[in-house]
Parts: C-alpha cells; structure tokens; sequence
C-alpha cells in the first residue's frame, strides 16, 4: 500500500510553470488518487467533492475558473482534511500539459482514476463557424482527453485498479445542428472511450458517461436556450446527484469498460 509523507500543511502562491499555478498543498494519509480536469466549478466541481468524500486524494485541473471559484472548492476540501493540488493549465497547450501531468506524478506517485470532465460548448450556426472555434472545441473536448489518457498512462499503470472515465455528452449521440463543433468533439470523445477501453483492456478500465441537461443548483440560472423540461421524458432536467450515481457504478463496477452510460432523462431515446 502506498503511503504519502508525514501529515504537514503548506500554503504556496508561486508560479510552478508558464501555463499552470499551485494554489494549495496539503498532505495526508490517503491512498487513492484521482485526477479531474475542469474540477473547480458546475459539475467538475461536483465530481471533485464525489472524490473528497470518497477519500480520494485529488488534483485538480483547471483553466479559465476565477479565483472565487478555486477557493470555494478548496473550502469544501479543507473541510474533510482532503489531500489535494490544484495546477492552472491550458489544456490545449499539449507540452506544458504532459510537463504538468509530470509534475503530478512526482507528487502523488500513481493515479487511480483520471477524470476527463474539461469542455467547451457554443452555439454557433453552420455558416458562422470558424476555423478557430472549431480547432478550440476540438482541442479541449476531443485532444486534451486523448493526450491525458496517454500522459497518465505509466501513473495509471502503478494503481491496482486504475480507470479513465470521459465526460462526453448526449450532443455525441443526437444531432444538434446548432452545436456542430462541438457535437463532433463529443462524438469522437465517445469513440476515443470504445477505442481506448479495447486498447488497454485488461490493464485500465476505460468508461464515459453521457450528461443531457444537467442544472447545477446554486451556480447558474435557467437560459430560455435549455430544452424544456416537458421535452424530456423523464420530465425534469438532470442534477450533480445524477451524474454522481453514474460515476459511483461506473467506479465500483469492476467488470465494466468500453461503455458509454446516457444520463439524460431518457431525451436520447429521440436519437
């Protein structure tokens, strides 16, 4: 069984990198790591809170959260005794993000699930979209997941039981029109899961969950945008709760890979 240094707490505000920032360290005896990227507001931060509660120590990945937001989460995390990092990074820059993936595992020495959750979404009809909007999308919904899971790899491989789960979405399943970028990038994030999960089977399990509507209490208002509740045939939109059932079964089922678990109220059904 691993075991992390004596229990010490040391707070630190320097710059570790170009791209990424070290906010908060604290050390304890957990031997369980998780690393979530997009884990410091909405649902990311919902997962994160999942882990801490769960035991897990946690690093945590985020780029364009205000510091409100950071030191929230860290609030929460503080408040269990969590072991945890966070580290500021732009995904998208792949060398200074295999460097930060580096840099973690030195610290934690093994990772035991590695969290996809970071993503863009913006509606944008067919004619107005740019090369640029859709070169960002990609990067941070489709590449970033990919180059994660391959620069965790050898830290993955040093846990007993180790996963990658992805947070696609059901726009990789239906055909939103106004969402075209993005609706690829999550559909080739969902076959990077079936193709990863037939890869490096029997060593990581490799799942995804799928999220419709997801309304976050607390953190956003309803947009006139959102289906209406009525549309779907569960008749309500989704919450963190729900995402976080999926992700308990999906972490505690040990003869599950290479599945995609649709969390949407059943609006998929209208595929």
């Amino acid at each position: 069984m691993q075991r992390f240094p004596k229990p010490q707490v040391r707070r630190s505000n320097r710059l570790v990198g170009t791209n990424y920032y070290l906010l908060f360290i604290k050390s304890s005896n957990k031997s369980r790591v998780a690393v979530i990227t997009g884990g410091a507001r909405r649902l990311g931060r919902q997962i994160t809170y999942f882990l801490a509660r769960s035991n897990y120590s946690v690093a945590v990945i985020y780029n364009s959260s205000d510091k409100k937001e950071v030191t929230l989460t860290q609030k929460y995390l503080n408040s269990l005794g969590t072991e945890y990092e966070f580290y500021r990074c732009d995904l998208r820059n792949l060398v200074k993000t295999k460097e930060l993936v580096r840099k973690i595992g030195k610290r934690f020495r093994k990772i035991d699930i590695l969290i996809n959750n970071a993503g863009v979404i913006n509606k944008t009809d067919f004619l107005k979209i740019t090369p640029e909007l859709f070169e960002n999308t990609i990067s941070v919904n489709l590449k970033a997941p990919l180059f994660m899971s391959q620069f965790c790899y050898k830290y993955l491989l040093k846990s007993d039981e180790p996963q990658i789960i992805n947070i696609a979405s059901i726009g990789g399943l239906m055909n939103w029109s106004g969402f075209i970028p993005y609706s690829i990038s999550k559909a080739g994030l969902i076959k990077l899961t079936y193709l990863l999960a037939r890869r490096l089977a029997p060593h990581i399990r490799v799942n995804a969950i799928a999220p419709g509507t997801i309304v976050i209490r607390g953190e956003e208002r309803l947009s006139p945008s959102k289906i209406k509740p009525e549309k779907i045939p569960l008749n309500r939109y989704g919450e963190a709760e729900d995402i976080i059932e999926a992700l308990k079964f999906i972490i505690d089922c040990k003869y599950l890979t290479g599945q995609v678990i649709s969390v949407d109220g059943g609006r998929s059904i209208n595929i």
